[in-house]
Formats: C-alpha cells, structure tokens, sequence
C-alpha cells in the first residue's frame, strides 16, 4: 500500500478485517484478539508493530503484569497531541488505571477493534469509549 494513505485505502483495508472472530492469540483470519488486529492491520500497511513480548499470555494476563499491553508499542511512532487522525493507534483503559484494549482509528470518530465474544467491528469514539482512552500514538 502507498503512502499517504487515502480514506479509501483505509476503508478498504479495514473491511478485510471486519467480521473476523475474536480467539485469545489469535493472529489470523481465523480469529484476532485485539493486540493480533493490530499488529496484522499495520503490518499490511507495511508497519511491523512488535507482536508480544514471546512469552505466552494467559487469558487473565494483567493480573500478572498490568503493562505488558504497551510495553513494546509505545517505543514506535510517538505520542498523539491533538485531534486523533486515522491510523491513529488507541489503547483503553478497560479498568481504572489498566490498559488492555486497543485499536485503530479509521477515520476522526471511529475506530477498528475486537472484543472477547464478538468479531472486529468499527465504533464510534464517544461516550463510553472516550472516558476509557488512555492515549494514542502515531505510527504512520
């Protein structure tokens, strides 16, 4: 895909993911958590995001180490100051102070993710949602 990325690029890619099933680890067609629907998204962008840390990860991993969902993330593209744009990564705090959620913004207000017992979907960044992000980084 080339850069710039055009909105309908971006819609393009995105409907390849959406209705995908969740699966723990999942890291294919056959089934995504959140962190394996980034890491295949930007990577058909062209973009290696770092796919866990090669430990394997119990399905209650952040009663064990609350950080590893950023660990590795946050050392690509940077911080996200303003108005998010698509391609945006965002992270959610599921819990108060836990990150354990992520996805990427399709456009302005929505963004692509998955949850455990659904498949990727896009939602609207608001009202719930926003009082659960976290942050955003940059890495296109």
């Amino acid at each position: 895909m080339k850069i710039p990325y055009t909105k309908q690029d971006v819609n393009e890619l995105v409907s390849e993911f959406i209705g995908i099933p969740y699966r723990h680890g999942g890291r294919g067609p056959d089934g995504l958590d959140c962190l394996g629907l980034v890491v295949l998204f930007y990577r058909s962008l062209g973009i290696e995001v770092p796919d866990g840390d090669g430990a394997p990860y119990p399905p209650d991993w952040w009663r064990h180490d609350p950080g590893r969902y950023l660990r590795g993330i946050v050392e690509h593209g940077k911080p996200v100051e303003g108005p998010l744009q698509a391609l945006d990564f965002v992270y959610f705090e599921m819990s108060p102070g836990l990150v354990t959620h992520g996805g990427i913004m399709v456009d302005e207000q929505r963004f692509i993710h998955v949850l455990e017992g659904h498949s990727v979907m896009v939602t609207r960044l608001g009202g719930w949602w926003r009082r659960r992000l976290a942050g955003a980084r940059r890495l296109v």
